[in-house]
Formats: C-alpha cells, sequence, structure tokens
C-alpha cells in the first residue's frame, strides 16, 4: 500500500508551497491558526507544530497573539534559479493549465447560480484588482474570491480542488517574474480580472460557460508560447521532467484501515465477494495491502459494525445480506455525516468533471473495447457506470485530469452503502439501461452525445441518492446539495 501523509507533513508541504510560489507576499501574514485549523480538519497542535517548522526553516516569523508573517530571506527560490524549474516541468505545466480550461468553466459557472457574489469575503478586492488591473499582488484577490464562490456556492471539494491547482500552477512567475508573457497575452484595453468579473455576474449560465471556457484557452494559450519562447531562447534548457501533479481530498485522513474498508466494500457490492462467501484471511489480507494483521481486524471490525461482514470465530469473515437499519447508523454518526456529505458531493463534481472527461477520451475507444464493454454489461450484477468510468480513465491523455476524475470516483466508493437496499436490483437495471445507451453513441462517432449521456446518468446517480436519503434516512443535510445543470 502506497506511503501514507501524516497530517503534520501535507498542511506543512501545502503552507511552504504556497509561501515558495509567491501565493503568500514576504510581509503579509499567513491564515491564523484557527483558519488553518478549520481549512485542514487538524488541530491547533500540528497547525504549531508547522508554524515551528517553517520559522526554523526561515520562512516566517512568530510574533505572540498575532499570525505569523512571511519573510523576505534567503530560502526563496531566484529568477534564475525559478526559470530553470519551470522549464523543467514545461510539460507538466502546459497538462495543468489544459486540464483547467476544461473543469474550471463548469465548476465556476455551477457555483455562481444563485450566488450573491457581492456578499463574497473577498469581493471587494476583486472588483478593485478588476479596475486597477493584474498588478503585483493582484491575481491573489482574485483566486480568494474563487475560493469564496467554489466554497460557498459549491462545496468544499470544489474548493479544495482549485486550491491543488493553485499549488501548480505558478502563475506568480509568467505574471510577476515573466515580462515576455505579455507578448503572448496583451494586457488589453480592459484588465484580464475584469473581464472574469463581467462574466461572471452574467445571468445566463450557457453563455457564460462558453465565455468562461474562450478565456482559459487564451490564457492556456499564452501560457504554452511562453514556455515555448523560454525553452527556444535560455541558454541551457534543461529536459523537461515528468509532469508533477496530486490532489488527494482525502489527505490526512486516508488511513490504512479506511484504505481496506473502501476497497473491500467496494469489492463487495460489485459481487466480486458476493454473498455467503469467505473474504482472504487476515493474514492473506494482511499481505495483499501490505499491512499488520491488527490494521486488517481492524477494518474488518468496521465492516462487520456497518453489517456487510460477519466473523466466525474458526471459520473466518463471511459477507452477509446487509440489514437495512444500519444504514441509518452509518449516516447519523458524526463521522460518517461527513462521509456522506462527502459522497453527494463527489457525485455533484462527477457531473461537472465527466463532461469533459469523456469528450477527449471518446475519439480513442476501438470497435475491439466496446465490444468488450458489451461484454462486461451484459455479466449479471455488472455495475455499467463504473465499467464505462474505468474505460475512460484509460484514455485521458492529460495525467492531471486523469487524477481528478479518479480521485473522485474514488470518493463515490461510499454509495455501496445505499446501493444494497430495497429496490437495488432495479434501480441497477435502469442505470445499466442508460450506460449501456451511451456506448451506442461511441459506435455511432457522436463523441459530444456520449459525454453528455454519461454526465446525464451521473445526475440521475445523484438525484437518487438524494432523494433516497432524505425520503427513507431523514437524512436533511442532503437537501442542501445542487444538481448541476447542463451547460
Amino acid at each position: 500500500m502506497e506511503h501514507q501523509e501524516t497530517k503534520f507533513s501535507f498542511v506543512y508541504n501545502e503552507v511552504k508551497q504556497r509561501i515558495l510560489n509567491g501565493q503568500v507576499l514576504p510581509g503579509n501574514s499567513l491564515p491564523s491558526s484557527r483558519m488553518l485549523c478549520d481549512q485542514y480538519h487538524v488541530s491547533r497542535y500540528t497547525v504549531n507544530r508547522v508554524f515551528d517548522a517553517l520559522k526554523k526553516d526561515g520562512l516566517i516569523e512568530i510574533q505572540p497573539r498575532l499570525a505569523p508573517v512571511v519573510l523576505d530571506g534567503e530560502k526563496m527560490p531566484g529568477s534564475e534559479h525559478m526559470l530553470r524549474d519551470i522549464l523543467k516541468k514545461r510539460e507538466g505545466l502546459v497538462q495543468i493549465y489544459r486540464t483547467w480550461t476544461l473543469i474550471l468553466p463548469p465548476l465556476l459557472v455551477f457555483a455562481t447560480q444563485n450566488c450573491s457574489l457581492e456578499m463574497m469575503p473577498h469581493y471587494k478586492q476583486a472588483m478593485r484588482v478588476s479596475r486597477i488591473g493584474v498588478a503585483a499582488g493582484g491575481w491573489r484577490a482574485f483566486s480568494a474570491f474563487d475560493r469564496d464562490v467554489l466554497k460557498i456556492g459549491g462545496s468544499p471539494l470544489l474548493c479544495d480542488l482549485y486550491s491543488t491547482f493553485e499549488l501548480y500552477h505558478d502563475l506568480t512567475f509568467f505574471t510577476e517574474q515573466c515580462p515576455c508573457f505579455y507578448d503572448f497575452f496583451p494586457r488589453g484595453s480592459v484588465p484580464f480580472a475584469g473581464v472574469i468579473m463581467d462574466i461572471m455576474k452574467d445571468t445566463d449560465p450557457v453563455v457564460k460557460h462558453g465565455r468562461l471556457t474562450a478565456l482559459y484557452q487564451r490564457l492556456t494559450s499564452s501560457i504554452e508560447c511562453t514556455l515555448k519562447h523560454l525553452a527556444e531562447t535560455a541558454p541551457d534548457c534543461p529536459p523537461p521532467s515528468e509532469a508533477a501533479f496530486s490532489w488527494r481530498p482525502l489527505r490526512g485522513k486516508d488511513y490504512f484501515y479506511m484504505r481496506i474498508i473502501s476497497d473491500l466494500n467496494q469489492k463487495i457490492g460489485s459481487g466480486e465477494y458476493p454473498r455467503r462467501t469467505y473474504l482472504p484471511h487476515e493474514k492473506a489480507l494482511a499481505g495483499q495491502y501490505g499491512v499488520s494483521v491488527s490494521t486488517v481486524r481492524k477494518a474488518l471490525a468496521e465492516l462487520e459494525q456497518r453489517g456487510f461482514v460477519k466473523t466466525l470465530n474458526g471459520k473466518g469473515t463471511v459477507v452477509i445480506e446487509p440489514d437495512s437499519s444500519r444504514v441509518s447508523q452509518v449516516i447519523f454518526s458524526s463521522r460518517r455525516t461527513e462521509e456522506a456529505m462527502r459522497y453527494l458531493q463527489a457525485l455533484q463534481l462527477l457531473v461537472l468533471i465527466i463532461h469533459p472527461a469523456a469528450l477527449s477520451a471518446a475519439p480513442l475507444f476501438t470497435a475491439k473495447e466496446l465490444d468488450e464493454l458489451d461484454g462486461k454489461f451484459a455479466m449479471p450484477d455488472s455495475i455499467c457506470i463504473v465499467e464505462i468510468v474505468e474505460a475512460i480513465l484509460k484514455h485521458i491523455e492529460l495525467e492531471p485530469l486523469r487524477i481528478v476524475l479518479a480521485e473522485t470516483f474514488r470518493l463515490t466508493e461510499w454509495g455501496y452503502y445505499i446501493a444494497y437496499y430495497t429496490d437495488r436490483r432495479q434501480a441497477l437495471e435502469d442505470l445499466n439501461g442508460r450506460v449501456a445507451a451511451s456506448v451506442q453513441y461511441l459506435r455511432a462517432g457522436d463523441a459530444a452525445s456520449f459525454a453528455d449521456s454519461i454526465a446525464d446518468c451521473y445526475r440521475h446517480v445523484l438525484k437518487r441518492a438524494k432523494v433516497y436519503m432524505l425520503e427513507n434516512y431523514n437524512f436533511y443535510k442532503a437537501a442542501s446539495v445542487r444538481i448541476p445543470e447542463k451547460y
């Protein structure tokens, strides 16, 4: 099993990266310890350890009862070093900006619907930037405004994804340390930020989506031209390194035993471990996942508590017919409530990003693959939506897009909790029919209709899950989860 990141390490690495890439300028304050605790869901002790480590690195100054201040120290990368670093990762940066162009417009359009922009905490700063242009520090206010919109108008998951892109896009370098960038991206009479603010206030979601897409395509094209120019003119241009992008929405919470629960839950729900059959023995599972037997036992005990398995002394752990009453117990415990909301928010995000992912993957499907998919769809207890997403993932050429889709898809494994009960077979047959029909668009070479159809499938899943959790289990928090429209 892959390395597990600690809560300290992921907070330390992210805050340090935001300082080094210029998201927080020297002389400015970091968020307070309370704000970082809320943002990363960690204790004050962990945040204070992070502050101490950053102070030891020479990156911040800590004063009593004040937020830490970023220093203009020797640890900051110089312009030559930063240029070389940018050139090394130029291919990865192009992929990041192309992915950003695909998924950011639908996220922003969704989040701004029925959302009062004037009430966003950073609205005034963003409007000021829209009037004076993106001078030094200006884009930061607008990024903060975007985060406000995505978190308040969308969900914490959307905001977290946006924040992750901020860690990797190196916008500071292009806007503040690379004059030639503006040769390819003219400032024009209207500031770039001003154009975005004008678009964000548009009330027609389809028009807004089209204008945002065109604007970010222009930005991406300018980044590509700038990187090409720098590579051609640099005296000692380094060879490109592998693309670096990672998004871990469960970072700091993705404990080993939880990963085992998630994997076994998925295998039970998909029929890989049918009911009344035994799971592999604890020692075999420990070897399979690369963990201790005690970690496996903790995972199996949790699965038994949820009602999916039962451990029999001297025999092993058998998969059982779940009792639907366990779902209420699962949903209304504090930790499970967070998981349930994250599941609905993941479905919401999938509705928004599966369309560009499916559209980019569609031309790469072969007739043989489509025949294989039809064969899998015909198998008993097949869950076609899983099969089609896994097939799409294999054909996504933009690595950041593939990572975002894979991680979001992984969050939906929680849905197996409610997939077992009541009208499961009828619901699956309905969904499988929708997915199978979408594949026929691939056979006809209609990529746009295929992408629309797959997005509609996830829209249907989200609607059904939301109604199911409201009506069957009185999980009223589900009512706040909005269904994205088609843009």
